[in-house]
C-alpha cells in the first residue's frame, strides 16, 4: 500500500501496516491511528528524484537508547525501511534498513 506524501502523513496502521511513501519534500509522520497492542508495522520512505528530503517523526515513535530517529539516506530513488512494534502507547522501534534500492 502507499500512504499520500503530505505535510504531515497520516497512517491508519490497521489499514495499512504495511506501507511506503515517496517524499516530495521536508514531511512529519503524525499520530498513528488504530494501533493494537503488539502490532508490527513498516514503513519504506523512498526519496523523490530530487532527494534529501528531510523527515520528523510524531513524538510516540520512539527509538533504541532513547536516540533521536536515524538520518534518512539522502540520495535520490533510495528508500529507508523502518519497523516499528506497538507497546503501551508508544511504537518502539525495532529495526531499520537504509539505503535500500527500491526502482
Amino acid at each position: 500500500t502507499t500512504l499520500t506524501d503530505a505535510a504531515t502523513i497520516t497512517w491508519d496502521v490497521q489499514d495499512k501496516p504495511v506501507t511506503k511513501v515517496t517524499l516530495t519534500d521536508n514531511r512529519i509522520v503524525g499520530l498513528p491511528t488504530n494501533g493494537q497492542a503488539g502490532q508490527f508495522i513498516s514503513l519504506l520512505i523512498i526519496q523523490d528524484a530530487t532527494g534529501s528530503r528531510l523527515l520528523t517523526w510524531n513524538a510516540v515513535f520512539e527509538f533504541p537508547a532513547a536516540a533521536s530517529p536515524p538520518t534518512l539516506t539522502a540520495t535520490a530513488a533510495l528508500g529507508d525501511l523502518f519497523v516499528f512494534r506497538y507497546h503501551n502507547s508508544k511504537w518502539l522501534q525495532v529495526g531499520s534498513t537504509l539505503a535500500l534500492t527500491v526502482a
